[in-house]
């Protein structure tokens, strides 16, 4: 009954890409558990942490050690800058 309740639990804290981007802004968001489409596009997830300040996104990353996390930057890109992926 507890991994139910645990489980349930997660779901609740999950928010759509439109749902995060709206509370988050122009800034770096850190993801746990991101979820993607068949065409890989992001979907959801449960937002950690964020900040303008990619450097403090980072350092907050360090706090977790196990489980599956993503960087998002939510902002709108820089049209002079050459993103490599």
């Amino acid at each position: 009954m507890e991994t139910i309740e645990k489980m349930q639990n997660k779901t609740a804290n999950r928010l759509t890409e439109k749902q995060i981007k709206r509370k988050v802004g122009e800034a770096w968001a850190l993801l746990e558990n991101p979820v993607y489409n068949e065409k890989q596009v992001f979907q959801s997830a449960e937002l950690l942490y964020y900040n303008a300040d990619k450097v403090k996104v980072l350092e907050e990353s360090k706090k977790f050690e196990k489980g599956h996390f993503a960087l998002f930057y939510f902002g709108t890109p820089d049209p002079n800058v050459i993103y490599l992926l």
